[in-house]
């Protein structure tokens, strides 16, 4: 499937792909609702909780939200 649209928004999500799979090696991050192939691991590694606000904070950051609360900037 071709994306076509906003070329802002296809850099956002070429953005949080990145993030992504940065985070999910770093944190060592092996769960179903992180890869596929977590979903029938026996030895499934979730996230922290730390380790997931840090990716929400960043993912939101990303979309050009504001990264505690996740609402939209104002834009002034």
């Amino acid at each position: 499937m071709v994306m076509t649209g906003d070329p802002e928004r296809r850099r956002r999500l070429r953005e949080l792909a990145d993030l992504h799979a940065r985070w999910q090696a770093t944190h060592q991050v092996d769960d179903a609702d992180f890869t596929p192939e977590g979903a029938d691991s026996a030895q499934r590694r979730s996230p922290s909780a730390q380790a997931q606000r840090e990716y929400m904070r960043q993912a939101r950051e990303i979309m050009g939200l504001d990264p505690d609360t996740g609402h939209y900037r104002d834009t002034e």
